[in-house]
């Protein structure tokens, strides 16, 4: 188990006490507020200035910490308890300082405080399935990408629809992440494959965004498309595999619903 009380490990400490926003604003957001936004940060085309409108302080605490839904246990009412948050970031601040400062505020004006600990849950195995992969080797040149930043999940619309993706020169580790992001549970990359890809996949979502099973949440069949897991299957030549497993899980242990003043 691992504290994380001011969202630094002492390794790091040092470096954390330099690595806070110049001037920052956090209120609560208007009751007749609609909708939500957040903008700005590294690699943005605004890097100086964070602003989220109508954001929970369970999505705040995910970009700050990188985390997918399944990753958090928190308090349900940081789910609904919502916060306008303006902040002024340092020129030449990187994504690990960023996220750096977002704890810390996290910590000071919220007062959070928690913990990293593995928790038992169903993951996701991604294997080659039975007639081998049906993937084509990517013809990018190879380059390192850097850490995706953090999004709320997606909010689609209230009817069943179709999604349509195109990626490339994709590792089995970013098909897996991006896999887990659409299911909202762990996958673990058991493919052994080591190159990088081009694929597409069109998969059937469900209301609100999320990718649908082979089933609706009425136990009828889909009048059209296809599920993700169907798709990966039968479009890339790869099998995913309900398993027990663990996640690290980061456990909200103290949080203030009321703010620090500015």
């Amino acid at each position: 188990m691992r504290k994380a009380m001011v969202g630094v490990c002492g390794c790091v400490l040092a470096f954390a006490q330099t690595a806070r926003f110049e001037v920052v604003s956090v209120k609560p957001a208007a009751p007749d507020a609609r909708g939500m936004r957040c903008t700005g940060g590294p690699g943005t085309s605004d890097p100086g200035l964070l602003r989220c409108d109508n954001y929970s302080l369970s999505f705040l605490v995910m970009m700050a910490y990188n985390l997918r839904s399944f990753q958090l246990a928190a308090p349900s009412w940081m789910d609904s308890a919502r916060y306008d948050v303006v902040a002024k970031i340092p020129p030449g601040a990187d994504r690990r300082q960023f996220g750096l400062m977002q704890q810390r505020l996290l910590a000071e004006r919220f007062g959070l405080q928690a913990h990293f600990e593995k928790k038992d849950m169903t993951v996701y195995e991604l294997t080659v399935a039975k007639g081998g992969p049906k993937l084509k080797e990517s013809q990018e040149p190879a380059a390192e990408k850097p850490e995706a930043a953090w999004r709320p999940p997606a909010f689609g619309p209230p009817v069943r629809t179709m999604a349509r993706v195109n990626l490339t020169g994709e590792s089995m580790a970013d098909l897996a992440n991006f896999l887990s992001n659409q299911l909202g549970q762990p996958v673990m990359d058991a493919t052994g494959l080591r190159g990088r890809y081009d694929y597409a996949l069109s998969f059937l979502m469900e209301p609100g965004g999320r990718a649908a099973g082979p089933e609706a949440a009425d136990g009828s069949a889909p009048e059209f498309g296809v599920s993700l897991i169907d798709a990966v299957r039968d479009e890339l030549g790869l099998r995913l595999e309900k398993k027990k497993g663990q996640a690290e899980v980061m456990v909200v242990d103290h949080a203030e619903k009321v703010p620090v003043e500015n």
